[in-house]
């Protein structure tokens, strides 16, 4: 069973990478101890613990307020990803489960055959699109590259959950994950990086456009 200060800080990092909680909005402490249903020191640790991990910041005699999204911040993401994640799906590569990536092929090639996506649609291609990032980083089994790139996927999600990008980039993203896939089922090791590699660069050039035309 979670602890008081887990749940505060599992629900409050869900506001944030949800939207809820929008970019330099102030945190009222009281009223997340009241709407969370907690006493305000678990919420308080969950603050402290979320501002480490570059969620919030806390401004002394001004107060708490969420991260924004800065160009800065996109490019950091994408230079963790990018140097990062071609290292970890060599470390994984013959680990991964191929009935796994099959499925989760499947359920790419579904999207793909649709004209548009509605609201809950577009959630589920982003729940799957993490799903295959996991499936990778968590059998490179290195726990501590697993936890830090799990970070670094939350913070992306909160990127991909704010942007208004073009419906287009959502179906070359479709595409892009099932040429990776398809890489590693065909046990193509150099194909499979260069794959990742485009996708992040396309990625990337994605969430730039979309936070300079917001």
């Amino acid at each position: 069973m979670k602890s008081l200060k887990d749940k505060a800080y599992d629900e409050l990092k869900e506001l944030i990478i949800s939207g809820k909680l929008e970019a330099n909005e102030r945190i009222d402490e009281d009223f997340l101890s009241k709407s969370l249903n907690v006493s305000r020191t678990p919420v308080r640790e969950a603050i402290n613990r979320l501002e480490q991990e570059g969620w919030i910041n806390i401004v002394p005699r001004k107060g708490m307020f969420v991260n924004n999204i800065s160009l800065k911040e996109i490019n950091d993401i994408f230079q963790v990803r990018s140097n990062l994640e071609p290292i970890i799906l060599e470390m994984a590569f013959y680990k991964i489960n191929r009935e796994d990536l099959v499925s989760l092929k499947e359920k790419f090639l579904d999207f793909s055959n649709k004209n548009s996506l509605t609201p809950e649609e577009k959630k589920e291609l982003d729940t799957l699109d993490n799903e295959l990032h996991l499936l990778i980083l968590r059998n490179c089994n290195n726990n501590f590259i697993i936890k830090m790139m799990e970070n670094v996927y939350e913070h992306n999600m909160r990127i991909r959950n704010i942007s208004s990008q073009p419906p287009i980039r959502r179906f070359d993203a479709i595409k892009e994950h099932i040429n990776i896939i398809e890489s590693i089922l065909n046990d193509n090791l150099q194909n499979a990086i260069e794959e990742l590699k485009n996708h992040n660069s396309k990625a990337k050039e994605g969430f730039f456009h979309s936070l300079i035309e917001q």
